[in-house]
């Protein structure tokens, strides 16, 4: 027994020394299992994520010039409208009594000039008797001076009137057009999208969201556009004529094509970031129902979309010594065997990274897994990892076989 004992023992001794042995020449002969990619011309499209909400192209808030209550309402939410059509009235009745207060006033006015032409014509009469009285000597000199200054007094209050007519129908003409702000009329053609407010409520001019202060809204619906706030960390990065992927809330799956039409030269401030806003326009597809409000997020491309020689961004590597710039290198196979290659890259996006020098189209990358690209060294012999489906379809030739 003690015998059989020793040599089990023995056996499992040389099992113990004799298995990690084989397994160490079997992976020397057969390498490290690694993924591996060939390196190709890939369509690298970096971007920036934004969001934002649509807005009309072209969107008109109405608010009134005067203050007055809302006497009659002539559209409906939705009604579509032409340039200069009467949409809503405002009481005018404290506007027209100051219109024909004014009216008045200028009535007066010219009655006051046509009374100081009648007292100049008749001061300009005695003033040439006098002078032809001075010349015969039959008057004395103050009597003439009397005459003139008469004359001069008379001419000079006629100018005055006249100047009051003018200042008068200055007050009209301003009269006449706060009686006309009471009549608000589309200033384009397009839709009523808005239309807050109601007949008996006062309409107040004011830029403010105060109640009264918004009027309705009128916009051109057949072009709609994405209004998008960008940081200012990014702002740097977009230019005119960029292509944008946007996508609204109540559509997530459908990505509207988009290009970079404007950008704010002036940033917006909330709380205690900077954006800047990004306008982009939009050609929305047939079937959409596309509002003004609606939240979007966009992702805004900062490459052309040409194809350019790319790697997998887990493919390329990072060694950076204290106090120098870091090295980018990847691992390349060839001929079975691991080299390191340093490389120079370029705009990357969420899969691929641009190789700019140091790696040539339809060279063998190793791509993975991560914790052997982080062991590996100078001349490891390397083999294709396989994959699951490789995996699965050779358990399957195995149970066939078992099964013959």
């Amino acid at each position: 027994m003690n015998v059989k004992k020793k040599w089990l023992a023995g056996g499992l001794v040389v099992l113990v020394v004799a298995v990690p042995l084989t397994l160490k020449n079997i992976r020397a002969n057969t390498g490290i299992a690694v993924n591996m990619a060939a390196a190709a011309a890939r369509d690298v499209r970096p971007s920036i994520l934004a969001s934002g909400a649509l807005a009309y192209r072209n969107e008109v808030n109405l608010t009134a010039e005067v203050v007055a209550k809302v006497a009659s309402i002539a559209v409906k939410e939705g009604d579509v409208v032409e340039r200069g059509q009467l949409l809503l009235t405002l009481d005018p009745t404290l506007y027209r009594n100051a219109l024909e207060r004014e009216e008045a006033g200028r009535r007066q006015s010219r009655i006051s000039i046509d009374r100081q032409r009648a007292a100049l014509d008749l001061r300009e009469r005695q003033f040439e008797r006098s002078r032809k009285l001075i010349d015969a000597q039959i008057i004395d000199r103050n009597r003439f001076e009397e005459d003139r200054n008469q004359f001069e007094l008379a001419r000079t209050e006629l100018r005055s009137s006249e100047e009051a007519l003018r200042r008068a129908e200055a007050v009209l003409s301003e009269a006449r057009e706060q009686l006309a702000k009471t009549e608000i009329r589309s200033p384009i053609a397009g839709r009523v999208v808005a239309l807050p407010i109601k007949i008996g409520e006062t309409a107040i001019p004011s830029t403010s969201s105060l109640a009264g202060a918004q009027l309705m809204k009128i916009a051109e619906t057949s072009a709609i556009q994405a209004e998008l706030k960008v940081d200012e960390a990014d702002i740097a990065k977009i230019s005119i004529g960029q292509r944008a992927d946007v996508h609204a809330a109540a559509y997530p799956d459908q990505a509207l094509q988009g290009t970079v039409e404007q950008i704010a030269l002036a940033p917006t401030i909330e709380g205690q970031g900077r954006a800047y806003k990004v306008t982009v326009s939009i050609v929305p597809p047939k079937g959409l129902e596309l509002r003004s409000g609606m939240s979007v997020r966009a992702n805004i491309f900062l490459s052309d979309g040409r194809k350019r020689l790319a790697l997998p961004v887990e493919a390329i590597l990072s060694d950076a010594a204290e106090g120098e710039k870091p090295t980018r290198y990847v691992w390349l196979a060839r001929n079975g065997v691991a080299r390191k290659t340093t490389v120079r890259t370029g705009a990357s996006d969420d899969r691929w990274e641009v190789v700019e020098q140091g790696v040539a189209a339809g060279d063998t990358v190793i791509t993975g897994p991560a914790k052997t690209l982080r062991t590996l060294r100078e001349g490891d012999r390397v083999s294709q990892r396989e994959t699951e489906a490789e995996k699965g379809s050779d358990d399957m030739r195995d149970d066939r076989d078992a099964d013959e």
